[in-house]
This record gives C-alpha cells, structure tokens and sequence, in this order.
C-alpha cells in the first residue's frame, strides 16, 4: 500500500512561521535588489532615480495581474491539496501558466505600440517620456519569465514547500545584482548602458529564475514525492475555472497598481524632482515592508484554503487573529527599527543631507501605513481563500475610487505637501480591511464553498 505524504497545513504558531517565514525571505530578497538597483539609479542622479518611480510602478502593474492569477490559482491548488485531490493540483499549475503566457504576449504588445503615446497624453515631459518608454520597452519582456516564476512558487507554496522559495529568490536576486551594478555602470566586462541597464539585468535575472524553479522541481522530483503525476493535456473545465477564479483578482490587482501609477503621474506633474525622489524611495520601503505582510497574506490564502478542503471552517477566524498578532508584532518592531536610525535608510539613495531631511515626513506617514497594511492584506486574503474572487474585485474597487479621489483632491486640486499625499495609504488600506472584516464576520461567503 502506498505511504502518502500529507498535505493537511499545520495551524499552529510554529506551522505558521515555518510555513510564512520562508515566503517573506524569498520575498524579502528580490526587495533588497529592487531597493539596491534604485540606489544605483540615484547614483546616477535624482531624474533617473524619479523616472525609476514611473517605470517601476508601471511596471508594477502587469507583476500584479501575474500576483492575482498566482494568488487564484494558490487558493485553487491549497484547496485541492486540503481535499487530498493530489492530481489536479499540477493540472491547475499547468492551466495557469497556459493563460500566464498568453496575457504576457498581449502586454508586451501593450506597452511597446500604446504606452509611450500614453505618458505624452497624461503630461509627463517629452524627454522623461522617451527614456521611460525606451526602458520599458526591454523591460516588459522579463513578463514571460516571471509569470512562471510565480505559477511555479505557488505550486511549491501549496505543498508547504516553502523552503526551496529562498534558494530561488537568492539564485535570482544575487544575479539582479551583479547585472545591475555590472550594466548600469560598465564593471565587469559588461557595457556601460546607464538607465537601460537595470531594464537588461532584471529580464536576465528572471529568466535565471524561472530556469531555477523549473530545475529544482524537476531534479529534486518534488511531484513524485507528493505523489503526483503531471499531466500537460489540456481540460477546457480547469482553464475555464482557472480564469473564473483569477479575472477578478487579476482584474483587483491591476486596477489598484494602476491606482498607484496615477499616483505617481501626479507626483510627477506637481512635485520637484527631488521630492519624486522622496517618493520612489518611500515606494522601496513600502515595497520592502510589504515583503512580510504579503507574505502573511499568501499564508493566510494557503491555511484557509487547506482548511476549507477539510471541511474546518470553523477555525477560519482563530487562525486569522493569530496570524495577525504574530504580523503586527514583526511589523512593529520593523517601524520602530526604521524611525530610530531613518538616515540608514535614506542615505542608501546618495542624494545628500537635504534629500534625508525631506524624507522624514514622509517616512513616518508610511510607517503608520505599513502597520495597516500588515493586517489589511491577511483579512483581504482570507476572502481570497473563500473563492469569492468578484466580492474580492469589489472590495478592491471600492478602496480604489476612494483613493483616487484622495489623491486627486489632495494632490491636484489642493496642492498639499508629499506628506499629506502618502497618507492615501492609511486611507486606502483602512478601507480595504473594514470591508473585508464586514464580509467575513456578517457575508454569506459559507454558501457555496463547494463551487470548485
């Protein structure tokens, strides 16, 4: 008789750290390099490091629809491994990447026929303009690559296969930067290319990646351990429920990127140069921050998912205090290790005394916003886990309108400083766990648990 290996989540504190901490270290790594690779853009000078702003989010945009399919398609496979439906985990896998590849041939087209026309239109400078588009231009390729990076992640993710998370994102990350330090600059060998080259060292750095994840799944045998036969025929039902459940997360994630990208336009019509470089270095941090809230988050959608499966609804709501608790509590110190010593921080970007000074407003806005970010996306995710991914959109779009009017009317219309613009975040992040609390606590989201 064959001995199979579980795949029941562990839902205590213990389960829950070994399971999260090695998602926020491989989350964690890739920040660091985008964080490294802005530092080497400063070095440059303040228009490349605020143009970094732009392309970064910009691109931003298109990651965060891979994140929302990703995100549907680990609730999918959590949930089959709870119900011990071993076969169809992979089946899912493959049926996402399928749609992954197709979504980025359309955004590729997207960026280098519409985008550049775009920036013209929404008033940024003609010359900014052409050195973004010329950058996003090479680096909305890597979308390939990193789209099965993801899809593959989530696989692991739902075996509780965490720990091998680290060993791609180190393999991946420490490449990133070698290439950026190497291309941007001329070190190494490798051709002096300025601003393009941190585009050219990223596609790299995720080709490398997925080139990583697809190795060790196939050389460590980790379907075979799971006893799982990978199957690449193609069901019309599984693609059809893999884009039902991911359209509106893909749809969430792209609109509220899309949300900050406004953002960051209007930042850039209404603020100096040295002010947009505040802006890109509290989109780091933020970004860093993010690393273990969303990391939490992906454990939230795992262990609620696997819960599910089992038919254990009844534990939904423990698991969701306790996984906030033990976020808060890492969050926390994070803020107050921060708001010590902020010039560590801000000296990273090499722009002088004035640049550190005009940072620090700004950065305890964003400290206040990381700590609501930190239990906003567990609750989101949670109602991820429940398969209600249209409730999700909603949820979403509601935060969004509500931010965009904050924006518009606090940067725009009144013209009021960079700290009252970065408190959207509180705005925006407040909304989204209230809805999400309400939904959970008094929604009807029990019905039709069974849907998938």
């Amino acid at each position: 008789m064959a001995t199979y290996t579980s795949l029941k989540v562990d839902t205590s504190v213990k389960g829950i750290i070994l399971l999260t901490l090695p998602i926020s270290m491989a989350k964690l790594i890739p920040e660091l390099n985008y964080l490294i690779n802005a530092a080497f853009l400063g070095h440059l000078g303040s228009v490349e490091l605020a143009l970094a702003g732009i392309t970064g989010v910009y691109f931003l945009i298109f990651s965060a629809i891979g994140y929302g399919l990703n995100n549907a398609l680990l609730a999918i496979m959590s949930r089959r491994a709870g119900e011990n439906n071993r076969d169809e985990i992979f089946s899912t896998l493959w049926h996402g990447l399928i749609i992954a590849t197709g979504l980025a041939a359309i955004f590729i087209l997207m960026t280098w026929f519409f985008l550049h026309p775009l920036m013209i239109f929404t008033g940024i400078d003609p010359e900014a303009a052409k050195i973004a588009g010329d950058f996003l231009d090479i680096r909305i390729c890597g979308l390939f690559f990193l789209y099965s990076l993801q899809m593959q992640n989530a696989y692991l993710i739902s075996l509780q296969q965490t720990k091998y998370l680290i060993v791609i994102a180190i393999v991946q990350s420490g490449l990133n930067i070698i290439l950026d330090y190497g291309l941007i600059f001329g070190h190494f060998g490798m051709p002096e290319m300025g601003f393009n080259g941190a585009a050219y060292a990223s596609v790299l750095s995720e080709f490398i990646g997925m080139i990583t994840v697809t190795l060790l799944i196939r050389v460590l045998k980790i379907s075979k351990r799971f006893q799982i036969i990978p199957k690449l025929k193609i069901s019309f039902k599984t693609l059809k429920l893999v884009f039902i459940q991911g359209f509106p997360l893909m749809s969430q994630y792209a609109v509220s990127t899309a949300a900050w990208w406004v953002f960051f336009i209007f930042v850039n019509r209404n603020y100096t140069y040295s002010e947009q470089a505040v802006s890109q270095a509290m989109r780091n941090l933020f970004g860093l921050s993010g690393v273990f809230s969303w990391a939490f988050g992906s454990s939230a959608n795992t262990i609620i998912s696997n819960l599910i499966g089992q038919g254990r609804q009844e534990e939904i709501f423990t698991i969701l205090r306790k996984l906030c608790i033990i976020s808060f509590t890492g969050m926390f110190f994070l803020v107050i290790i921060i708001n010590i010593f902020p010039s560590l921080f801000l000296g990273l970007y090499g722009q002088g005394s004035n640049f550190v000074n005009s940072g620090l407003g700004p950065l305890r806005i964003v400290s206040v916003a990381m700590l609501v970010l930190c239990i906003g996306v567990i609750w989101l995710n949670a109602v991820v886990a429940t398969g209600k991914t249209s409730v999700v959109f909603w949820i979403e779009f509601s935060g969004i309108l509500v931010y965009l009017v904050y924006v518009w009317v606090v940067i725009e219309l009144l013209g009021m400083d960079l700290e009252a613009a970065w408190m959207s975040e509180w705005v925006y992040w407040l909304l989204l766990f209230g809805l999400s609390y309400l939904y959970l606590t008094y929604g009807k989201w029990r019905e039709g648990l069974a849907y998938y």
